[in-house]
């Protein structure tokens, strides 16, 4: 066929050429991963980033597991988002046990322990719903509910989280850079 083109017209056979070099160049560019410039968005700025990078530090008590309600996302997009999952951000001897999400603007349920129960934040907790399949219509916001456990004896520490999501026009991860410590030791969170 490309034989076939060269005698028919040299335009041809660049053009071939320069499509089929798109193709794979769309292939093997930016990792195959999401993107990150969809329509979900968290914090100050539209790529989530808060600064400078702040977070929230519960102390370590035998067998206690925390929530981090920290995170409000909004869809600026203007058709509906479906919520993929959500996953921390940089863990490091820290682990996800649970997420939620609370529709609307609410009162950040801040750092407590999981499940949320205390009663400031009963009425919003019993409207939680999971993250996987939860879908956000353009305009509205949500409040990201995360339980978190340390996976060891030392502080555990996370960036923040990446939520995954799509919309009609593609797949999407929302970073948020609000840190989920838990810490341990006598100084708590006050170690460096």
């Amino acid at each position: 066929m490309v034989a076939e083109m060269r005698t028919k017209s040299p335009l041809a056979v660049v053009a071939l050429m320069v499509a089929l070099a798109s193709a794979l160049g769309a292939c093997t560019s930016g990792g195959g991963g999401p993107a990150t410039n969809g329509p979900l968005s968290s914090g100050a700025g539209k790529d989530g980033r808060i600064l400078p990078h702040g977070g929230e530090c519960a102390t370590r008590f035998y067998g206690r597991l925390w929530a981090f309600g920290i995170a409000q996302f909004t869809n600026y997009g203007h058709a509906t988002v479906l919520l993929d999952r959500v996953v921390l951000l940089h863990p490091r001897n820290e682990r996800l046990i649970g997420s939620d999400v609370v529709a609307g603007r609410r009162t950040v349920i801040g750092a407590i322990t999981w499940p949320p129960n205390w009663p400031s934040v009963r009425r919003a907790w019993k409207t939680r719903q999971p993250v996987r399949g939860y879908r956000v219509a353009p305009g509205k916001m949500f409040e990201m509910v995360l339980g978190v456990a340390p996976a060891g004896p030392r502080n555990a520490t996370s960036q923040g989280m990446l939520v995954y999501y799509h919309d009609p026009s593609g797949r999407y991860v929302a970073p948020n850079h609000f840190g989920m410590q838990i810490a341990v030791g006598k100084n708590g969170c006050n170690a460096p």
